[in-house]
């Protein structure tokens, strides 16, 4: 129990949106099993994972995971969600992510005032608010995990999309 953050991608596929590219993963049972027109679009994206004992199908690959960095989420919340903490899932954009890394940076170079910077953020098991050693680790951690992605991840190939529950 506690606040988890994701970064998911999610293919573009011709001819469909986010929505229903989405929509599509929530139903691929359902869509495989009637092999209509949705699913011959979605077909070639589909990808199958495996973990200890078990298996799926997907077409959403988790890419960037965080616990308990309630700084983290809340710059999500304020920047990308427009103030709305609802644990719905928000399109990323690749200046977000741009951003988000000159935060990191600005606090990680100036530790004196990271609460104008990055704030923490209360709420049901969203971890300390204080500015310790974990705050600052989470903040280089999520630094590290945004050049790599600011290096790598391709938006015009793929969507990237930012949720979090608790």
């Amino acid at each position: 129990m506690g606040l988890d953050m994701h970064l998911y991608s999610f293919p573009r596929i011709e001819g469909m949106n986010l929505a229903e590219i989405r929509s599509a993963d929530i139903h691929l049972s359902e869509l495989e099993a009637a092999k209509g027109a949705i699913y011959e679009k979605i077909k070639d994206h589909i990808k199958h994972f495996e973990e200890l004992e078990f298996s799926w199908r997907c077409l959403r690959t988790e890419i960037a995971t965080w616990r308990k960095a309630n700084q983290i989420h809340h710059w999500f919340v304020e920047t990308v969600q427009n103030g709305k903490d609802d644990m719905c899932s928000y399109e990323v954009f690749k200046e977000n992510l741009q951003e988000l890394y000159t935060s990191c940076e600005n606090v990680l170079l100036k530790r004196k005032t990271p609460h104008n910077e990055l704030p923490t953020r209360t709420g049901p098991f969203f971890g300390s608010t204080s500015y310790d050693d974990y705050y600052y680790w989470e903040v280089d951690r999520t630094k590290t995990i945004l050049e790599n992605l600011l290096k790598n991840f391709n938006f015009d190939t793929h969507y990237m999309v930012y949720c979090a529950d608790w």
